[in-house]
């Protein structure tokens, strides 16, 4: 019998069973093998020509509930302890004064935030600054350059003899 359902088995699957032992006599095996060759010479049932097949699962049953899982009234009471926090990490691990604002306290604090408020108001000002001094500079070289290209346009009229324009 195991031979007749590997033979099906590889049929299904598009395979030709490789030959098999002679056969038995028909009285000794439970099974009938003119229905099983009449099964292998017929095209197959299922031709599985995808390269990768698709399974499907069927469940039967009910979706358990939020309450069936974590009991009655989960939402009563004390929250079981778990892992710590990383900000609770980050405070077992990190020294007070290197802390955010640990080291200003109150009035000190303000004067940090208005100092660094006033740094970046000035780092500004000086890029912005700096940025329209290149600019300046170039528009002052190409004026003195076309000022030079039109002193020596003059010269060359007045050494030709042609009027001054």
């Amino acid at each position: 019998m195991p031979a007749a359902i590997l033979a099906t088995v590889l049929v299904l699957f598009g395979q030709q069973p490789a030959p098999a032992a002679p056969p038995a006599s028909s009285t000794e095996l439970p099974v009938s093998l003119d229905r099983i060759q009449r099964a292998l010479s017929a095209p197959p049932a299922i031709d599985l020509s995808e390269q990768h097949p698709v399974f499907r699962v069927e469940i039967v049953g009910r979706k358990p509930t939020l309450e069936e899982i974590l009991g009655e009234k989960f939402w009563i009471g004390p929250v079981p302890y778990g892992g710590m926090t990383h900000s609770e990490f980050l405070d077992m691990v990190t020294p007070k004064m290197a802390q955010p604002y640990q080291g200003f306290s109150g009035g000190h604090l303000l004067a940090q935030l208005a100092l660094t408020y006033a740094e970046q108001w000035a780092l500004k000002e000086a890029i912005r600054k700096f940025r329209g001094a290149l600019t300046d500079r170039e528009r002052e070289s190409a004026r003195k350059e076309v000022m030079e290209a039109l002193a020596d346009l003059e010269k060359a009229r007045r050494e030709a003899g042609l009027p001054p324009k």
